[in-house]
């Protein structure tokens, strides 16, 4: 349930307008400043030393988990649950503070590169969130629909005009995602964007017709219409 509505979450931020063919490149536009923060909220606190105080309530918190759960993976269960339920009701502060705790429990929670890879795109740190979700993909590469969100990162980095993402990287990891689940109705509409950014608006239309077989509510209808203004529907079912 919590990656589903994840997956909802992460396309609606990561899609952009299509007023042109192909974005254009960011040229000298200045970055945005960096919003000051407590180090328990930045991810994996700035991979940065703790301070005393961050130290000693992490120790804190691992003692309690483990004096009240039979084990530490029953802890990242549950407290995973609860930072996906905050990064749903977009409390990133929160979410961070508690993906970072999962991380010490379980440097190798799966949940906690994904969660803060998630958090890292919609902060604006693209080049963050590939490493993070690179890493929760090597740790488990079955997770088709964290690879959906690491393509739709990279997608954006291309739309950006970033050197973080091309569309041959982006179709790559798509295509590895419906070999996994041929269903995943997301990932069929971001090949969809794909194909219209690199011109191809039959296939364009085939992908988006897959979309809309796998999962009717998960079709974008205003890019529906954008393509339509490229190339009529060759089904004739969307005008």
């Amino acid at each position: 349930m919590k990656r589903v509505l994840l997956l909802c979450l992460i396309s609606m931020a990561g899609f952009t307008a299509f007023s042109q063919t192909k974005p254009a490149a960011s040229s000298a536009a200045a970055a945005p400043e960096k919003p000051v923060r407590a180090a328990k909220y930045e991810v994996l606190y700035g991979s940065k030393p703790l301070s005393k105080a961050d130290q000693k309530e992490l120790n804190e918190f691992v003692a309690s988990c483990d004096a009240s759960f039979g084990s530490r993976a029953e802890a990242v269960t549950f407290f995973a649950e609860r930072a996906w339920e905050y990064i749903a009701s977009a409390r990133l502060d929160t979410a961070t503070y508690r993906f970072n705790l999962i991380s010490a429990l379980d440097p190798n929670s799966v949940d906690a590169f994904w969660g803060l890879g998630v958090i890292s795109f919609q902060r604006g740190d693209n080049d963050l969130a590939i490493r993070l979700l690179n890493k929760g993909l090597e740790l488990d590469s079955t997770q088709s629909m964290m690879r959906v969100d690491y393509a739709i990162v990279k997608l954006d980095c291309y739309q950006k005009g970033q050197d973080c993402g091309t569309l041959d990287e982006v179709e790559t990891e798509l295509k590895h995602a419906l070999a996994q689940d041929p269903k995943n109705a997301n990932a069929w509409m971001k090949r969809c964007q794909v194909a219209y950014y690199k011109e191809n608006y039959e296939l364009a239309w085939t992908y988006f017709h897959e979309a809309r077989m796998a999962d009717i509510l998960q079709l974008d209808l205003n890019f529906g219409s954008l393509l339509a203004a490229k190339m009529p529907d060759p089904k004739g079912i969307f005008k």
